[in-house]
């Protein structure tokens, strides 16, 4: 599963880039829900680098 850091700019590229609407709008930066299937379209298009594994912040 993924997770957004607070490097998110909140910029919106990863909105349309998750093909089952994981990622949604948070307070202040997006979030991304437990439907998460890691489908990485997401990691790509993130220009902050902003969107990380959850094993890699723990």
């Amino acid at each position: 599963m993924f997770v957004i850091t607070d490097k998110c700019s909140a910029c919106g590229l990863c909105l349309d880039e998750c093909p089952i609407s994981a990622i949604e709008v948070g307070e202040p930066i997006y979030v991304i829900n437990d439907t998460c299937c890691d489908f990485e379209e997401c990691v790509s298009v993130c220009p902050e680098d902003a969107i990380v594994s959850e094993d890699e912040i723990t």
